[in-house]
């Protein structure tokens, strides 16, 4: 049976969500703030987190950061964050930090059951990948080696436009909207990428320098790709990403 562990510091908003997971067939764990929740997840180890934003003691961010650091590397269990409001900043910031994703109160019991259940299924996948035994290996100087549903897939260097940190696990997007799940932290990769047309803009990213299409300065920055996505750039690196890019031109 699968364990999810509830953390909400209102009573009704807990008994709730416990009475539709309990009858969808989940066993439950409760705890009413951050602390009493990150002491719940080292001693049981959930299979899913469904945890309040704004909590007294610890809130649902600094949950999340505390189980990050402690875990460091080790498979950390979805989070969904339960909230009424949030600012995109708040949002933003929730995901840097790993958030699989947001439910929005008032919710209803068939919101919450989809979502948990879609995260589950994903987790299933990654504890499955995280097992198969197979190295990542470098075949050749152009390409790298990944892995696929039924072994490993050559993948040429120039086809990927970034590499993100997700916890103790990285997303490759490459080129044609496709994107590889690797069960393997992104650091495992950075020497490699670095070596070529790479380079690491932020503690979560490194991004191939050819599909970058803008530079829009801040405090730090960021980056337009050219899968129409933004890249957030760290300060420290900020300077390092500007000189790279004028020698380009």
């Amino acid at each position: 049976m699968e364990k999810i562990l509830v953390v909400e510091d209102e009573q009704d908003i807990r008994e709730t969500l416990q009475d539709i997971l309990e009858l969808a067939g989940y066993e439950v764990l409760i705890a009413s703030n951050g602390k009493k929740g990150y002491n719940v997840i080292l001693d049981n180890q959930p299979d899913l987190v469904l945890c309040d934003v704004n909590m007294p003691e610890l809130d649902g961010f600094g949950l999340l950061g505390a189980v990050n650091q402690r875990l460091k590397d080790k498979i950390v269990p979805p989070f969904l964050f339960l909230t009424a409001k949030v600012e995109k900043e708040d949002m933003r910031y929730g995901m840097s930090l790993g958030a699989d994703d947001y439910i929005f109160k008032p919710f209803n019991s068939n919101e919450i059951l989809k979502t948990v259940r879609l995260r589950l299924d994903k987790r299933q996948q990654l504890l499955k990948l995280s097992t198969n035994n197979s190295e990542l290996v470098i075949k050749d100087v152009n390409k790298l080696a990944l892995p696929c549903d039924d072994g490993l897939e050559l993948i040429s260097f120039d086809k990927i436009i970034k590499c993100q940190a997700d916890r103790s696990y990285c997303n490759f997007h490459l080129i044609g909207n496709r994107k590889i799940l690797v069960s393997k932290p992104m650091k495992e990769f950075e020497e490699i990428l670095t070596s070529k047309s790479f380079l690491k803009v932020h503690k979560s990213t490194i991004v191939n320098i050819k599909y970058i299409e803008k530079f829009v300065r801040g405090k730090a920055g960021h980056l337009l790709m050219s899968d129409g996505s933004i890249v957030a750039v760290s300060v420290r690196k900020k300077e390092e990403l500007i000189h790279l890019l004028k020698s380009k031109i």
